[in-house]
This record gives C-alpha cells, structure tokens and sequence, in this order.
C-alpha cells in the first residue's frame, strides 16, 4: 500500500514481491508474468469491442490499433510500466464490458460485476481513478436515446436514469481518494505546482505532436536514447506532418460520416488530460524539461486502449443503435473503394508499427546487453566479495536506474543490497556516507564488478619539520591540503594512531565528529564545504595527542589498480 513516486500500486507492489522472493532480478520470469497479462490485456480488448458493438468485421481496425500500435510497447518491455498498465487495461476494459451489459439489461449482477472490475483497476494504478469517468462519459455519449441527443440532455438523463451505478462506482472513487490522499503523505513525490502556463502548454503541445498522434498512425518511426536506458518519442518532421495530417483527415471523415462522431474524439481527449497530462504536471514537471516528459511514451500507453475504443465510436454504431450514420454506403464501387483506403491505411500502419519496433530494438539493444551483463557481474561479486566488506553505494548506470531521475533508487545499495541479502554468510554492509571505523572498503565500478575503494583527492602536506605526523591535542590543529575544494559533500579518510578519544574535524566552517578508537587505525568523516585546509581538535580533557599520520579529501572511488571482483565483466 505504499504510494511510490506519487503512484498507489498494490497490485503491482504485490507481484513484486512475490517475483523478488521466486528469483530476484530474472528477466524469464518477468516475461513468463508479462506476456499471459499482454494476452489477457488483448482478449479482454476483444471481449469489450464484441459487447460494445456486436460482432462485426469492423471491430478488427480497433483492435489492430491496440494489438499493433508502438505505445504499447513500454508495457511490454518495461517491467515498472507493465505492472500498472497491464492490469489497469484488463480491469478497464473488463468494466466497460460489464457496464455496457449492465446499460442493455439493467442486472444488478452485471453492475456489480462493473464495480469489481474498477477496485481492480484502483488497485492496479492510480489512473483507474479515471475509469469510472470514461463510463460516464460512454454512456451520456452513445447510449442514452442515441447520439443525435444533445449531450448535455444526455449528461442529465445519463445521471438521473442509471443513477444507482453511479453511487456504486463514485463511493468506491470516494473511498479510494481518501485512501490514496492519506498514503500519499509518505511518497518520495508530493503534489507540486506546474509552474508557468507556458510549461504546461509545452508539455501539451510535445505529448500530443510528438507522442500520441504519430504513435496511434503507427510511428514514432524513429527513437533517441538521450544517454538513458530507455528511448524516447522522436518522429522525423516531416513523418510527423504527415501523421497529422491524416489525422485530421480521419477526424474530419468520422465526422463527416458518423452523427456524434465528435464525442468519440472529445472522449479520448478527455481520458489523455485527466490520465495522463494531469498527474505529469502536478507531480513530474516541476522537476524535469516539459520537452522531456512530453516524448515518454510510457504515459500515454494506457491511452491505446481508450484511443482503440474511441475509434470504434467515431466510426461503428454500437449494437442495436439506428440511423448512426449521416452518408449511405451507396453503390458496390463506393463500398470497394472505402475498403481499398481502409486496406492502404491498415498497411501503412503496420508497416510503420513494424519499423518503430525494430527501430526501438536497435536503439536500446546496447543498453539491454550492458544491464544483463551488470547485473550477472555484480550477482558474481556479491558471491566473491570479502567476508564482512563495507560497500560504499555509489551511483548506478543510466541504462540500470539514472540518479539523475530516480534519486535515491539509482545506487547500487538498492540493486546490490537484495542480491547480498540471498548471501546472507557473507555478512556485507552497504552504506552511502561511512563514518568512523569501517574496515575494507569496496565499490562497484561500472561494469558491476567490485573494487578497493580509495578517497581521492587533495591530500594533507607533510608534517612539520622534525615531526613524523600531525599532533593533535585539545588545542586546534589546522593542517593544509595540497588542493582547493569547491563547495560539495566530501569524504574525509584519515589515519592515526593514539589513544580512545573524540575527536573533532572542522571544514569549510563545518563541523563534524567522530570517535577514535585506541591504537593505529583509519575513519572516515563525511563533511560537507569548501577549502584548503582540515581543523582538527581532541574532545577530551587529557593532555595526550593523537598522531595523524595522513589525511585526504575528496570522493569515494574505486581504486583501478586494485584486483577486480570478478576478475572480468560476465556477459548477460
């Protein structure tokens, strides 16, 4: 029940821990998970097309657009994105089956049935909130007297003629707003202000023209890595033209052809503002590039779903709907050349969706090689590791989890810990900042492979003249450094040997302790400032002293002379 990032999960949450427990970190089992929800996504998708408009040839232009469309690929390789979409568009699209039956024969069975299938969809992502809203606006839109009402007559009719489902499915919203708004107090993201109107609108404007459109005509036909693990939106300008132009085209037939074809269209839109630009703005684009959150496809993949439906809308009449269209078919020929176009344009959809793919492919191969091939080194390594290492985390790979947009969950304690975990005779620690004693330390380089770590940086001068180290008492002791330091969190490692005491380090006007135990050893002191030299002072009252014998300044990195654990990277 943690909301993570801004988005509650428990399903998702759960089948994550039940896959860590099996075999944590195995891309087999992740597929063996994915493709029976892929599939149960897409029967689901035909069972709600079936119900909503009978069966007919039609409905397989709706369907290809789901099964094929290059959104959908995030869901399918992309764990953190299949966990929540995959279930959401079985539980949406089961709801929209059982509403719709719910809508034909008034079943109390039939909307209760609507009602499981939206907690599911709740507990699946916090987009389910949306659901309930696309029910309503179905049903005002195409089966309340039939599209030629007007549709605010049909808002009304639709609240007060089934109102009972309503108040089914809105106190389940309500009782899953109060729910998330109490756990969303412990997400690492809270709510933020967007920001300028011109963030927004840049947003808007980048998911739509780069995003959306291209991806539903079978693009972006084209993908850039940007230094990440994962691709992102990048149609060529003249592709993404042409998209848009065909677009419109098909807007404009639909609703030439089809009375209330409009409402098809405003329903999509609608679905894609309140699932998918609404929590982008209030939770991501405070913090990143709207150019940037814009082209992730990944938050427009539940969208194809609702984009197959609102296509089957604007262009099929639901079962048992009369008079849905403005034009007559007409003659033979008029029927041949309809599906001659519709026969060019199913072609160069998937044709399109097949380049984007292979596109995808080739674009992120290199990553996906380099993440199989860290993490089979580093399970070796944690395997090999000296009993009893301290490993400092440091950041991971962009192509494994990038701390430029994960934070805190792109370190190596966060991949490395769990693995440690199934080696518990090993006895590892992993910490971030060490302080004090704290024995071997080790680090993983970027290949996955643990190494000695080592402070590097500027180091203390030699002692005074006829002194073999720095005497340090209850008096302050400065000792110079060979270098400048700009204003970061640094790492002190210092060597002594002397007595138990407390000993006080002063740098850049900060303070930081630290206790010494008896005799020689080494602690590490994390400080945070700038400058030249380190202020060192005993705690005690006693006139002993401590010898510093050296002291650096600097970063906790890997020592490249030092022997590799393993000895070569393991191919993934």
């Amino acid at each position: 029940m943690q909301v993570d990032d801004g988005h509650l999960a428990p399903i998702g949450m759960l089948l994550n821990w039940v896959l860590a427990r099996i075999s944590l970190f195995s891309w087999p089992l992740i597929c063996a998970v994915i493709l029976p929800l892929l599939a149960a996504a897409c029967f689901a998708m035909l069972r709600m097309l079936r119900t909503v408009f009978g069966n007919r040839p039609g409905i397989l232009i709706p369907l290809g657009l789901f099964l094929f469309s290059p959104l959908s690929l995030a869901a399918a390789d992309w764990w953190a994105v299949a966990f929540e979409i995959l279930p959401l568009q079985i539980a949406m699209f089961m709801a929209i089956d059982a509403h719709v039956r719910y809508l034909r024969d008034g079943s109390r069975r039939n909307a209760v049935t609507t009602a499981i299938w939206l907690a599911i969809g709740l507990a699946s992502s916090d987009k389910g909130a949306v659901v309930p809203l696309l029910l309503f606006a179905v049903t005002a839109g195409f089966f309340v007297t039939g599209p030629r009402t007007h549709w605010a007559k049909a808002i009304v009719r639709t609240a007060v003629t089934y109102w009972r489902a309503w108040l089914l499915y809105g106190g389940l919203l309500a009782g899953y707003m109060v729910l998330y708004f109490i756990q969303l107090s412990g997400s690492s993201i809270q709510p933020s202000s967007p920001g300028s109107a011109s963030r927004m609108a840049s947003l808007t404007t980048t998911l739509f023209e780069k995003n959306l459109v291209p991806g539903a005509l079978g693009g972006p036909w084209q993908w850039w890595a940007g230094g990440l693990g994962y691709a992102q939106a990048g149609p060529p300008a003249q592709l993404e033209g042409l998209a848009w132009a065909v677009a419109i085209v098909v807007v404009i037939a639909s609703c030439v052809c089809r009375v209330g074809a409009w409402r098809a269209w405003a329903i999509g839109i609608g679905w894609v503002v309140a699932a998918d630009l609404v929590p982008v703005v209030f939770g991501r684009l405070q913090v990143f590039p709207a150019t940037l959150l814009g082209v992730q496809t990944r938050y427009v993949t539940d969208a194809t779903g609702v984009l197959a439906l609102c296509v089957g809308l604007a262009f099929l009449p639901v079962t048992g709907e009369q008079h849905a269209y403005r034009l007559r078919a007409g003659t033979l020929g008029v029927r041949v050349h309809v599906r001659a176009v519709l026969a060019v344009l199913a072609g160069l959809f998937l044709a399109g969706a097949a380049i984007s793919q292979q596109q995808l492919e080739s674009v992120t191969a290199a990553s996906v090689t380099a993440a199989r091939s860290y993490i089979a080194t580093m399970r070796v390594a944690v395997t090999r590791a000296p009993h009893g290492a301290t490993i400092v985390a440091g950041a991971t790979p962009a192509f494994i989890m990038d701390p430029g947009l994960f934070w805190l969950q792109g370190y190596t304690s966060k991949v490395a810990g769990p693995i440690a975990q199934t080696e518990p005779s090993r006895q590892l620690t992993f910490t971030a900042t060490p302080l004090g004693p704290a024995g071997q330390l080790m680090i993983f380089n970027d290949r996955g492979q643990l190494l000695r770590a080592a402070v590097g940086g500027p180091s203390s001068w030699p002692p005074p003249p006829g002194q073999k180290c720095w005497p340090v008492g209850i008096a302050a002791t400065s000792i110079p450094l060979s270098g400048t330091l700009y204003p970061w969190p640094w790492m002190i490692r210092l060597a002594y040997s002397g007595p138990a005491e407390q000993l006080a380090v002063s740098f850049g006007g900060n303070l930081s302790t630290v206790w010494l135990p008896a005799g020689r050893g080494v602690v590490y002191v994390p400080v945070v400032g700038s400058g030249d030299s380190v202020i060192l002072q005993l705690g005690g009252s006693t006139t002993a002293s401590t010898c510093v014998t050296s002291l650096t300044v600097g970063s906790i990195q890997p020592v490249p002379a030092s022997r590799a654990i393993p000895a070569a990277p393991v191919s993934g």
